[in-house]
């Protein structure tokens, strides 16, 4: 397959480690793991498809293409994501169009009915390409960054409150490794999905099976002895953890609260001790992101001190 000059062929498990430094080159301040990337193409999600391209000029790897969507069973609203990259000594407008232009004839053969983009909002150049194909702004991802140095007293006396208030309220926070219950990933996997079905979305979300998650819980940088809960007696009512790259940033992974257990202070327990981990371990700054009209969560990280960085766009437009 042809786009522009580039020859697009299928991308191999060998690429993951080009993908994530052609990642890292065109964005370092946003560095990818190499082994993040292996795990996750090798264990792919099972609810979803998805199909990756090396792009290269006379036999030198030069960019990455893909598209994806959620297996047309699971759904009745048929919405593909495109997007391609090049490294930034090939990234031009003509070509990021033309990745783009492939990716979307790939999606639309196989039954895409709105085509689906991201791009940081300081991005001109892929943002014009994007628009000029006819797509528009949907919602916005809210990206931060917290200084543990600059932080570190305030951080400690709102996790001291917040551990005083779990203990009035006769809840336990702890780490899953502590957790001897067999029950504990099934338990976990429920609380997730309740939270998961609450995030603001345009594109319908699709339940993760109990498999999917415990790949998650294997991938690199997850570490179950810095993974913490929060339960009441045997029943788990939230988590919250950091993922801790071979290359990158520590940043949140994922927290979720349970329905029935919101409004309690749990989030800012949870939150607390997985960055007074990090500070126990030598970390000096941690990230995280929210959709931006995620407005509980984005109430704690204002109060917590984390700084905003820059947002990353979804885009739109009809595959038709």
């Amino acid at each position: 397959m042809k786009a522009a000059d580039l020859e697009l062929r299928p991308a191999t498990l060998e690429d993951a480690g080009f993908a994530a430094d052609l990642h890292t080159a065109v964005r370092p301040d946003e560095p990818e793991d190499p082994a993040q990337y292996a795990h996750f193409w090798a264990h792919p999600d099972s609810n979803r498809v998805v199909e990756r391209f090396i792009g290269e000029v006379r036999g030198e790897r030069v960019a990455f293409a893909a598209h994806r969507h959620t297996k047309w069973e699971h759904t009745t609203e048929r919405f593909g994501n495109v997007g391609g990259e090049l490294l930034p000594a090939w990234r031009t407008a003509d070509r990021l169009d033309a990745l783009v232009a492939a990716m979307e004839e790939l999606a639309r053969a196989d039954g895409t009915e709105r085509f689906t983009s991201w791009a940081w909002e300081d991005d001109e150049l892929k943002l014009g390409v994007l628009q000029a194909r006819g797509y528009n702004e949907e919602r916005r991802e809210r990206f931060w960054e917290l200084d543990l140095v600059a932080k570190r007293e305030q951080l400690a006396r709102t996790a001291d409150e917040s551990r005083a208030r779990m203990r009035e309220q006769g809840i336990e926070v702890l780490t899953i490794d502590r957790v001897a219950d067999p029950e504990k990933w099934q338990k976990l996997w429920r609380v997730s999905e309740e939270a998961e079905q609450d995030v603001p979305t345009t594109v319908p979300y699709v339940e993760t099976t109990f498999e999917d998650f415990m790949k998650w819980t294997a991938s690199p940088g997850i570490h179950h002895d810095r993974m913490w809960i929060a339960r009441e007696g045997e029943r788990i009512l939230g988590i919250s953890v950091l993922s801790y790259p071979g290359r990158g940033f520590v940043q949140t992974s994922w927290t979720a609260m349970a329905r029935a257990a919101r409004g309690k202070g749990i989030a800012r327990a949870l939150k607390h001790e997985t960055v007074m981990q990090a500070i126990a371990l030598g970390v000096d700054k941690v990230r995280t992101d929210n959709d931006s009209t995620n407005a509980p969560i984005l109430h704690l990280n204002e109060q917590m001190g984390y700084r905003r960085r820059p947002d990353m766009i979804q885009l739109m437009r009809s595959a038709v």
